[in-house]
């Protein structure tokens, strides 16, 4: 048996900060203690001070493309792990691998790639030998979506659903296996064969979530009913708010059994309507993601992702070349930057990580595992200081990020 002590801390508990402690036994959090008092019985080698920090559930990417140079759709196992550590000292614990459309061997090949490293991962845990943020799954942006609302995706590489089984088995994989991790895929109801679609993905065990879509809510209802519950980046990507044709915007807003996810960086999203979304939707509703793509992190300059020209300028992003020249290409915002954003617009920090764990955690149906500070939840953690600088974090309740140690 294993067991850490994590005490002097402020948690952010489901239900409000408390100042407490929180004991990890075998990965999982086995007690919570709320009050001053620091539990006694512990070695010196069992207990960790957090020195009054923040202690927050991991945060969980579920859309993200890459970051620190690394591509993730085009990446070897040590980039990889280089991205994992980069994610890791931002304070995000677990991420989706998110691919963009390709051609079918594009598909196989990065899928490989990535179970091969989560294969690698997984077994350097039951070593103890834990190090950067953990892959959690596959999320496919695409190929299954409207080429008006293609944002910086190559329509090239799209496709409609010919009702085949075996069209979609790169995405579905192995029905008799159940792969080992999470699929998610963002597609267009509105497509032929969408509906079609959602319910074979549903059926196969992969979360279909909107997304550059132009369906309309009759559309939108049909498309839950068949098996989609959640939005991709909202509203980016949809039929802008119209009071005479509400799109995936209006009926996002509206239906509360629906979640959405957004990209905070400003960019994306201006704060006032970010506040909109929070107030409508709530912190139970609504999800932070980063969708960053591979200069996240470099800075300032020009960059080529997935075979395009990108700038990046004071953290705006946009497509260089083409007929799309000047479109915003994904973000290159951290989750923790994310998290503080959101808590600049007015939502409180014990809401904001609900967004930036719980939530996600729910969309990609890892809720049982992952997303709150209770008992018997994995223990993927983060400390962090009132100025959003990650302290410490937990993967699996082993510390694989101190800052106080280089």
């Amino acid at each position: 048996m294993t067991q850490l002590l994590l005490h002097n801390a402020r948690l952010i508990l489901p239900d409000g900060i408390r100042r407490g402690s929180l004991l990890i036994r075998d990965g999982r959090i086995a007690q919570v203690f709320t009050g001053e008092q620091t539990p006694a019985g512990f070695s010196r080698s069992e207990t960790l001070d957090l020195n009054g920090a923040h202690l927050a559930p991991g945060m969980i990417d579920i859309h993200i493309h890459g970051s620190a140079g690394v591509d993730v759709q085009n990446a070897s196992h040590e980039q990889l792990q280089a991205l994992s550590e980069f994610l890791l000292a931002e304070g995000v614990t677990g991420y989706f691998a998110t691919f963009v459309p390709t051609d079918e061997r594009g598909y196989q090949e990065a899928i490989a790639a990535t179970e091969s490293f989560i294969a690698r991962q997984r077994n350097a845990a039951r070593l103890g030998q834990t190090r950067g943020a953990q892959v959690l799954g596959i999320h496919f942006e695409g190929p299954f979506v409207s080429r008006h609302r293609c944002g910086a995706l190559k329509t090239e590489h799209f496709r409609a659903y010919d009702g085949d089984r075996r069209s979609i088995q790169v995405f579905t994989g192995d029905r008799e296996s159940n792969p080992a991790y999470a699929r998610l895929m963002t597609l267009a109801p509105e497509i032929d064969g969408g509906l079609d679609l959602i319910r074979e993905l549903t059926a196969s065990g992969v979360r279909a979530f909107i997304g550059h879509t132009e369906a309309d809510p009759e559309m939108l209802d049909r498309a839950f009913a068949a098996g989609a519950r959640h939005i991709t980046h909202f509203p980016n990507a949809l039929t802008p708010l119209h009071h005479r044709r509400p799109g995936a915007v209006a009926w996002g807003l509206v239906r509360g059994d629906v979640t959405i996810d957004c990209i905070a960086d400003f960019h994306h999203v201006h704060p006032l309507m970010l506040r909109l979304m929070a107030q409508t939707k709530t912190a139970h509703r609504m999800a932070l993601i980063s969708d960053a793509i591979q200069p996240a992190g470099l800075g300032d300059g020009t960059y080529k992702v997935w075979d395009i020209n990108i700038a990046v300028k004071d953290g705006l992003t946009a497509l260089l070349d083409g007929p799309g020249a000047g479109t915003i290409a994904g973000s290159v915002i951290t989750m923790r930057e994310a998290l503080r954003n959101i808590t600049q617009t007015g939502v409180p920090l014990e809401d904001a990580a609900r967004m930036s764990s719980m939530i996600p955690a729910r969309a990609a149906g890892l809720d049982d595992d992952y997303g709150l500070i209770a008992l018997g939840k994995r223990a993927d953690l983060i400390a962090l200081d009132d100025d959003f600088n990650i302290q410490v974090a937990l993967v699996g309740g082993a510390v694989a990020f101190n800052k106080a140690i280089p």
